[in-house]
């Protein structure tokens, strides 16, 4: 993937997307077929104040995001859209009060489908998955309209 397409990814992801932009997500790696991304730790994003545990919905959250960014690099246009059609999420443990990692990877691509792997974890514990995810997303081509 070009230096200038990175670019364009990496605007699109953290200054484009409103709910990444929100949260203020991160781009730390992106080729075609795979993201990384940095979600940094909020009080607003505990699920749980007595244990002071991660919300499920913003483990989610990073799961679908990673998957989308990741089936976004197969974009031949900037008119084209992704959507998520089937998302599967399983928590390994729950994740602490502290940023998390989410990463994404294309397993196969379709001219109209594109299924995705993730997993969530924080920067300093790779080894310990918070959880996996597995996508499938939609892509619509522009030049399909034609």
């Amino acid at each position: 993937m070009k230096d200038t397409v990175k670019k364009l990814f990496i605007d699109v992801v953290e200054q484009k997307i409103p709910m990444a932009k929100f949260i203020g997500v991160k781009v730390l790696e992106i080729e075609e077929g795979y993201v990384k991304l940095f979600f940094p730790y909020r009080e607003e994003f505990i699920g749980d104040p007595r244990s002071k545990r991660l919300h499920g919905g913003y483990t989610a959250t990073a799961v679908d995001l990673a998957g989308g960014v990741a089936a976004m690099t197969y974009m031949t246009s900037p008119d084209d859209d992704v959507a998520t059609i089937d998302m599967r999420i399983d928590y390994v443990r729950p994740g602490k009060a502290k940023a998390i990692i989410a990463e994404g990877q294309v397993l196969s691509k379709r001219r109209r489908s594109i299924v995705t792997e993730m997993k969530i974890f924080h920067p300093d514990e790779k080894g310990k998955i918070i959880a996996f995810g597995r996508g499938v997303f939609s892509i619509k081509r522009k030049e399909d309209e034609c």
